[in-house]
């Protein structure tokens, strides 16, 4: 994936398996000493929703810009033509956080991360967002070799997945609202990738006298921005659908 061919994805593909729901059953335990513990992360295709690199952000001590650019790679939904961003395994050789131990930001990794060795797909319905769920199993993964016991739910609920569910799920819900709406230029594209991923930036952005949106902030707001990260991050979200109102004449304003 480059930024001059971005791989296109598709965030909901029929599979050929029978989805799951949230009372599935499935045996796995993965844990050191297994043959193939931290094999899985050598290629991972990772995609990193803008709450998993606020997370990241906060393990790493580092600037999201400087993040993006280390340990990132882009690519672009399909439907839509906005932005993704994955972790970039091919430069690496591997997870960029991946340790001998095991994952160094493991507190913190992202949500795909989190749902292994379950896959998720989403899509939009009369009700609204419905997710899909898969079991990924690995030819090699030798952590389905055991009597350990999950559902669907208390996997998630095990791996700390509903916190980083419900910071994504307002991005989720504008990759495929867009996708219904129609397909973003290039000069949109990299405004949304700035506002989404680089919350340094659109920090700084926001603080600017020329800012679109200065006047509507009141001071406690624009303080509350300046120190809040998940607080930036909602109101980026909301920032992106008024861009996307404005630009895309057929973007649904409910779902």
């Amino acid at each position: 994936m480059t930024a001059k061919e971005p791989t296109r994805i598709s965030l909901y593909r029929e599979q050929e398996q029978t989805g799951l729901s949230l009372d599935s059953v499935f045996r796995f335990h993965c844990q050191p000493g297994l043959p193939c513990f931290n094999h899985c992360c050598h290629t991972p295709a990772v995609l990193l929703s803008p709450y998993d690199l606020l997370r990241l952000r906060q393990a790493l001590g580092l600037p999201s810009g400087e993040i993006l650019s280390r340990y990132t790679l882009r690519g672009v939904e399909e439907a839509s033509n906005l932005p993704l961003v994955f972790l970039d395994a091919h430069s690496h050789g591997a997870c960029p956080f991946l340790e001998p131990a095991g994952c160094g930001v493991y507190p913190h990794r992202p949500a795909a991360c989190r749902l292994f060795p379950l896959t998720m797909g989403s899509q939009l319905s009369e009700a609204g967002v419905v997710d899909h769920y898969f079991c990924r199993r690995l030819d090699y993964c030798r952590g389905f070799d055991t009597e350990v016991q999950w559902t669907v739910a208390s996997w998630l609920a095990d791996q700390g997945f509903a916190e980083y569910d419900q910071g994504r799920r307002e991005w989720l819900e504008i990759l495929l609202r867009t996708g219904l709406g129609g397909r973003v230029e290039a000069k949109l594209q990299e405004q949304v990738y700035l506002i989404a991923y680089d919350l340094d930036e659109f920090r700084r952005l926001i603080s600017a006298p020329w800012f679109p949106g200065a006047r509507a902030l009141d001071d406690a707001t624009r303080e509350a921005l300046q120190r809040d990260d998940p607080a930036l991050l909602q109101f980026g979200y909301r920032y992106l659908q008024s861009i996307l109102l404005r630009h895309l004449p057929h973007f649904p304003e409910n779902i």
